[in-house]
């Protein structure tokens, strides 16, 4: 089955053979819901109710060049299955109500019409304190909760962690990567130019970083904390997207959402500050390396951000949290 809005026979014939449409319900719409980079997303309607329709494809949706494991389906509906029966972590998250591993589609709780918190990239307006606290709260619950249980699912997503590790740690320190950054800003080539591609060592130390995000732990990670996973509805804020979800170590989820609440505008003191508060004692140094490459990946690497930033406040922030990449 390869989902498709336009071919509404087929859908339906899906629909009601799984189930997922009762007899005399009828499908009165399908819409993309979202942006998403990963998979195909539709919102399903019929007269009474709506619901979320997900596959993956055997590629990533946004980039159809780059291919991504289709398990990666199975991995979000045992998180949701798992995580969202624990306290602090399942009122965050929607409720799974159908997987089909054959298709690699699940049906997942609409949560209604909201946005994601990519916004807060233009520092327009200051991050809200209290989703501040909602999310960091969410960690703490989620790594609190997933150390002290045994979940009885292989959370080790080795092909996502090798995708992620990939994009996240090596390909954008390769000298030779020829990744067009002219195209995407002009001046940013000569931006890593002086910085990240003239420091003696750094793809060597940030492929020692990655070693660490590869290898197994006792924590069972969201994989992918940053403001596209975070929804904002008129019900309250809810976190969704887990499928890069792995049992690692906890400093990783603390550090893309460091590097993500910086991005955001929020100062690296105040931020630091506001995950002690919330979540409690953490391994700093880890946590500021893995910030530290999550930023700079997100400058010069594939997976990039609608920043609004100029070329020389990207290299002013690169040339801040290169320190904690320092050998």
């Amino acid at each position: 089955m390869h989902l498709d809005q336009n071919n509404t026979k087929e859908l339906t014939g899906y629909l009601r053979h799984t189930g997922l449409i009762l007899p005399g319900e009828t499908l009165t719409g399908a819409e993309k819901a979202g942006e998403g980079n990963m998979n195909y997303t539709l919102r399903i309607r019929t007269a009474d109710r709506t619901f979320i329709l997900k596959q993956a494809r055997p590629y990533v949706e946004k980039y159809p060049s780059i291919p991504a494991p289709v398990e990666r389906a199975g991995m979000e509906a045992a998180f949701f299955k798992v995580a969202g029966a624990w306290a602090g972590v399942g009122e965050l998250l929607p409720s799974l109500l159908f997987f089909d591993p054959e298709n690699h589609i699940q049906a997942i709780e609409d949560l209604g019409e909201g946005a994601d918190f990519t916004a807060y990239y233009k520092r327009e307006n200051p991050f809200p304190e209290a989703v501040l606290g909602t999310l960091t709260g969410f960690l703490r619950a989620l790594h609190s909760n997933s150390a002290a249980a045994s979940p009885g699912v292989d959370f080790s997503n080795r092909a996502m962690r090798e995708l992620n590790h990939l994009h996240i740690f090596d390909f954008p320190f390769q000298p030779d990567n020829k990744f067009p950054l002219e195209d995407i800003q002009p001046g940013l080539q000569a931006a890593a130019a002086r910085t990240i591609f003239s420091q003696p060592g750094l793809r060597e130390r940030t492929l020692a970083l990655g070693q660490r995000y590869l290898a197994d732990g006792d924590t069972l990670l969201h994989g992918d904390f940053f403001p596209g996973s975070w929804l904002w509805t008129d019900n309250g804020v809810f976190v969704i997207d887990p499928e890069f979800c792995f049992r690692g170590e906890s400093a990783f989820d603390l550090g893309v959402f460091l590097a993500h609440l910086r991005f955001c505008g929020i100062e690296w003191p105040r931020a630091i500050a506001a995950l002690e508060t919330g979540y409690g004692a953490f391994d700093r140094k880890a946590v500021q390396a893995f910030a530290a490459v999550e930023i700079l990946r997100r400058l010069y690497g594939v997976a990039q951000l609608p920043l609004d930033m100029t070329p020389e406040e990207k290299e002013a922030l690169t040339l801040e949290v290169l320190p904690h990449l320092a050998a």
